[in-house]
């Protein structure tokens, strides 16, 4: 039997046919639909909300545990739980936009692209010059050329008696010959693919400006907040590697797509794309099986650079042009953090400094010159809004910054300067971090239980569990609950953990380190007082914090655009150590410490 499944998304109507049985997140998915499910689908997180207007099937225990009898009572379901059996209207929440970090600490680098541009004026054969046309091109290049493209003998014939051609070089390859002077017509993109965000630079490859940018919330985050969830989609689904591949090339090319047409360029000007991600990321745009990272003893397929043609990713630029990955270091510290070393010169200090980026994965790198060590911290989605449960990412309507002053009034920022819907990450650090230091909160995170008048007015429960009114404003109030707190304690505790034992294992303390970067979507928008009120980041490092925004960003585009800088890339890559603190001795119990505010 065929179910008609009615999709009512913004302006949008859409209908499906499918067959009685399936699940609606899992058929929306597959739509092409973007919905948020960052526990992947599991009925845990209640994000995959969707509102029924016809056909609403019986509500699940679940959803009566997760959902307001307000919620249900107007048709609302969670989409992950919905089995439809019968025919279905369906309205989807309108997609929101997320400030997406896209600046950063820039600085300026020598030009020496891979790709590059000359106008030549070979001379024409005659009786006493008997050089064949190809080593009349060559030997007017001034870089040396070892190998060359079938299309370019093709136009040789073509193009003699040219006043001016173009020859276009990839490393020692003549890549393209065309008629007339060079122009303005060499770009390259430089793309940090986040696990949340995803980002692409247009690069002028002749002048090594910055021409636009184009951002996106990564459309693999329907299948999952965090990395693990991902791939296990990947693993319980039929199909599901394939389809998280897809929905991340269809978003870079239309992202490509974008920046072509709006700076008035064709497909053929595009000659490079430089890729920085997390090792999972760069696994799942190749389309690669990443079960072997997330189970012990953590090891990645590849983590050296890899080169690629267009069409093998089915990227749309030029034919003859080249995809490069930057090299990651381990499964857990991907090339976006050998971007971020890149952006401050890393391996090039004196003195110990310490990296951190903080955004759905945690991951610090503590280095003087070539002794470098690295490791990953499990922090979890919840530092970017997700697993929390008025939680959300950061987009309009996101209570991003928060203050109790000092006669108990609140005062607070929202996404968008309109009515808050939910807490993204920033918000949440201030919050619990006001709540501690107004006396609300125990050192080990619990809501205390004698609070003066004026703070016990904004106590309620939740689940039969204390929980904060972090406004209580309509059209409803939003709260913070006991769990969100331990939720941050967990993901604060891994962080600061992992910032203890590289120091013990560089046999250092906190005064030695000279710098401490902070990079990441998470790390540019935290409140640094916020940070080290409640231990994130440790008090005696408070002074030392300088933000470089897109650390991974500016470190792809540096490399896009100098050739040297690229191949520094490697070298800091091989000089890491990386220390996988699941097996260190003395993680579960700095941990416990750490979890304390």
């Amino acid at each position: 039997m065929n179910c008609e499944v009615k999709i009512h998304h913004d302006e949008n109507r859409e209908s499906l046919f499918v067959k009685s049985g399936e699940n609606l997140l899992e058929i929306l998915q597959n739509s092409d639909f973007s919905i948020n499910a960052p526990c992947g689908g599991k009925g845990l997180c209640g994000k995959c909300k969707v509102k029924i207007t016809a056909g609403a099937p019986t509500v699940t225990s679940q959803e009566r545990e997760i959902l307001s009898r307000e919620e249900l009572n107007q048709g609302f379901r969670l989409a992950c739980l919905v089995d439809i059996k019968t025919d279905l209207t369906v309205e989807l929440p309108p997609e929101q936009k997320a400030e997406i970090v896209t600046k950063g600490l820039e600085r300026k680098v020598k030009l020496a692209t891979r790709v590059k541009q000359f106008c030549l004026s070979p001379a024409e054969p005659t009786i006493e010059d008997q050089r064949d046309y190809l080593t009349r091109i060559q030997d007017q290049l001034p870089v040396p050329v070892e190998k060359v493209n079938h299309s370019v003998l093709e136009k040789l014939e073509k193009f003699k008696g040219a006043d001016y051609l173009t020859a276009i070089v990839k490393g020692d390859k003549l890549v393209q010959l065309k008629l007339g002077d060079p122009g303005d017509g060499n770009y390259g993109i430089a793309v940090d693919m986040g696990t949340t965000t995803v980002v692409l630079y247009l690069l002028n490859l002749e002048t090594g400006d910055e021409v636009d940018f184009y951002s996106f919330t990564n459309p693999q985050s329907q299948f999952g907040a965090d990395l693990v969830s991902r791939v296990n989609y990947t693993l319980e689904k039929d199909g599901g590697k394939e389809k998280l591949q897809k929905v991340l090339i269809t978003e870079l090319n239309q992202g490509l797509e974008k920046l072509i047409n709006r700076n008035e360029l064709t497909q053929d000007q595009i000659w490079e794309v430089k890729i920085v991600g997390n090792t999972i990321m760069l696994h799942s745009l190749l389309g690669l099986n990443a079960e072997s990272i997330v189970k012990a003893p953590y090891i990645p397929v590849f983590t050296d650079p890899v080169t690629l043609n267009p069409a093998d990713l089915g990227l749309k630029l030029n034919s003859a042009g080249e995809i490069n990955l930057l090299p990651a270091i381990s499964g857990y510290v991907g090339a976006d953090i050998v971007g971020d070393m890149l952006a401050v010169d890393f391996n090039l200090y004196e003195d110990w400094n310490l990296l951190i980026d903080i955004g759905t994965n945690g991951e610090i790198v503590l280095g003087k010159g070539n002794e470098i060590f690295a490791c990953a911290t499990a922090a979890g989605p919840a530092l970017e809004g997700a697993n929390i449960t008025f939680g959300m990412a950061g987009v309009p309507g996101a209570i991003s910054e928060y203050e109790i002053k000092a006669n108990g009034e609140i005062d607070y920022q929202v996404i968008g300067n309109q009515s808050p819907k939910g807490i993204c990450g920033s918000g949440l650090m201030d919050i619990i971090a006001q709540l501690y230091k107004q006396g609300f909160l125990k050192k080990n995170g619990a809501f205390k239980k004698e609070l003066p008048p004026r703070q016990r007015m904004w106590m309620t429960s939740y689940e039969d569990k204390p929980a904060y009114k972090v406004t209580n404003e309509s059209p409803a109030e939003i709260l913070l609950t006991q769990q969100d707190i331990r939720e941050v304690q967990l993901a604060k505790g891994a962080v600061a953990t992992g910032i203890k034992i590289l120091l013990n294992k560089a046999e250092i303390d906190y005064e030695t380190v000279n710098n401490v970067y902070l990079a990441g979507g998470f790390g540019s928008q935290i409140n640094i007082s916020s940070a080290t009120a409640l231990g994130l980041i440790p008090s005696e490092l408070k002074d030392k914090v300088i933000k470089i925004g897109n650390g991974a960003g500016i470190g792809a585009k540096l490399s896009l655009l100098n050739q040297k800088l690229s191949r520094m890339a490697e070298e800091i890559a091989d000089q890491v150590d990386y220390i996988e603190l699941s097996s260190h001795s003395d993680f579960q119990k700095i941990f416990m410490q750490e979890m304390e505010f």
